[in-house]
């Protein structure tokens, strides 16, 4: 006599284990092999029915690379904005009539992509990570259009400033939407190539912008983004579909605008602070005021929230408090190198604009050469610890040959101290993994923005440090040698006034130079030692199985729904 009940359980169980293959199927990776997954289906007394952790599992095994694509696009178009105006400013001008005011249209799209970073991950985290990608793509696409069609040098600051609203969530929305998709494994070597789109971009963006300027006009800087915006948005409304708890969330509205209050005043004094405006100005010291009261309110209002724009809490978490310490760290030596190197060879060297700009090369191709590397060793070692120590250490010992440029080295040792000091890009791929990784996939959006918004403020923060180093050592040593009416930061800005002084005057401010460009890499150095010893204290965790949309799904309770 046969057993119905028993035939029917194993009927059951025969269709739980062809979904469950079919499933795995359609999430293998590349090499064909099955990751390690939870059950993503149960026997119910009607049926099979899928777990919520299936559905809030990795994207089918196509959809997941359309969508990386989506989010490589995005975040091309933001990372080549912050290079492509460089090349036009001087057309810019000359159309818009205030080569003064000039300075705004590079500072306004600063200070409003740092400011607004740190929002866009807490924000996606409680909304979705493609409604805000696609928000910060339209942001961006609409400042884009209307800075093409500015009239006025003020309408341009303005509209540029609407594009960093845009572009400040793009490179944050990419990162998340990486650490939503693929597992912690996985994203090293995908974080290497959002560095590979990132260096390139910002290499490429003022040679393109300059094409561009040329044989047409500075306005198709701007139009340029219309088309990539608009693949960019269908890619991620395509294939971009990662579910979200069902959960009532508070927004901090009050701490959001405290915080791009604190960061734009900081920036803003980063920026200005002893080139426009004297350190000891009114307007220097207001906005640092500013800077000091805004944070001091946005902290008391983060602690007294229930849902704050920044948790505090995760600052107790080793890894992201130090992960966020060194990228400001490297973030400030990355950009203090790319400024002053070539400030040395046009001053030093006395080179054409084109082999200054030329020297950055060998610094690019060493940042996504080590990036790459460091991405594909990560992930087939499931570690991250030892190869940001190691390009922390190739950085620094790039950063002290640099120290040691005089008047007489050679254009290729140069450029070899360039290469192995853009190993720094080791350093990316390596420790956006890392605070994706000491995370739950609650919180993945909002470690995304944090890290971010500090390599952002980093930059900021770095080339005013390095300014500050510069300027002193060259004004003590030039302010009893230049002759009366001759301002020694003019020395620096234009190699013309060297040229015009005597022999043997313009030895003494050679001399100058290369003791002020000595004790700049040395700082770099001084800074990187700084970050070499986070790095050491970092935890050497390995790296999780699951993507942060499995994870989010395996803790809820709560049902997971799709954005649409």
């Amino acid at each position: 006599m046969v057993d119905v009940g028993a035939m029917n359980v194993c009927r059951l169980w025969s269709r739980a284990w062809l979904y469950e293959r079919k499933h795995i199927y359609s999430h293998t990776d590349s090499s064909g092999v099955w990751p390690k997954r939870t059950p993503t289906c149960r026997i119910e007394s009607g049926g099979v029915e899928p777990m919520p952790e299936a559905a809030g599992g990795s994207l089918d095994g196509r959809l997941k690379y359309v969508a990386f694509a989506g989010l490589g696009l995005s975040m091309l178009l933001g990372a080549v904005d912050q290079t492509i105006v460089a090349t036009a400013l001087p057309s810019i001008a000359t159309d818009l009539g205030s080569l003064d005011q000039v300075f705004w249209v590079v500072t306004a799209y600063l200070i409003t992509s740092t400011a607004v970073t740190p929002l866009y991950g807490k924000i996606s985290d409680v909304y979705g990570r493609r409604r805000l990608t696609q928000i910060a793509i339209v942001v961006f696409l609409v400042g884009s259009v209307l800075s093409g069609v500015s009239g006025s040098m003020l309408q341009l600051a303005v509209f540029r400033g609407l594009q960093g609203v845009g572009a400040g969530g793009l490179m944050a929305m990419a990162m998340a939407g990486i650490g939503d998709i693929f597992t912690a494994r996985e994203r090293g070597k995908y974080m290497s190539y959002l560095q590979l789109v990132n260096g390139t971009a910002i290499m490429a963006g003022p040679l393109f912008g300059g094409f561009l300027t040329d044989h047409f006009t500075w306005r198709w800087i701007f139009y340029v983004n219309l088309p990539l915006s608009l693949l960019a948005l269908a890619l991620v409304q395509v294939a971009l579909d990662v579910p979200v708890p069902s959960e009532n969330h508070r927004i901090d509205y009050e701490g959001a605008g405290l915080l791009v209050v604190a960061v734009s005043a900081l920036v803003a004094v980063a920026s200005w602070g002893g080139s426009r405006y004297a350190w000891t100005s009114l307007p220097t010291l207001g906005l640092a005021a500013v800077t000091v009261l805004s944070t001091v309110l946005f902290l008391v209002q983060e602690r007294r929230t229930e849902e704050p724009m920044v948790s505090l809490g995760l600052f107790r978490n080793r890894s992201v408090l130090l992960i966020t310490v060194l990228s400001v760290l490297l973030g400030g030596v990355m950009l203090g190198v790319i400024n002053y190197v070539p400030v040395f060879m046009k001053t030093v060297l006395e080179e054409s604009g084109v082999n200054t700009g030329a020297l950055l090369i060998p610094f690019t191709l060493g940042s996504i050469g080590s990036a790459v590397l460091a991405g594909q060793l990560m992930s087939r070692l499931g570690r991250y610890k030892t190869l940001t120590v190691a390009g922390l250490l190739t950085t620094m010992v790039g950063c002290y040959l640099l120290s040691t440029m005089g008047a007489d080295v050679s254009l290729l040792q140069t450029a070899v101290y360039m290469f192995i000091t853009g190993t720094i890009g080791m350093t990316g791929p390596t420790l956006a993994t890392a605070i994706q990784n000491a995370v739950s996939g609650n919180d993945i959006g909002e470690v995304s923005s944090l890290y971010s918004f500090a390599r952002n403020l980093g930059e900021a923060l770095g080339v005013s440090a390095f300014g500050i180093v510069f300027n002193r050592h060259l004004t003590a040593e030039l302010s009893d040698v230049l002759p009366t009416g001759v301002d020694p930061s003019t020395v620096s800005e234009s190699p013309q006034v060297i040229q015009q002084l005597s022999p043997q005057l313009q030895q003494q401010v050679i001399s100058a130079l290369v003791n002020a460009f000595h004790d700049v890499f040395l700082f770099g150095v001084a800074l990187l030692g700084v970050a070499l010893v986070a790095s050491l204290a970092l935890p050497n965790l390995d790296l999780k199985e699951e993507s942060g949309a499995e994870q989010r799904a395996a803790v809820h309770d709560t049902p997971v729904e799709s954005e649409d």
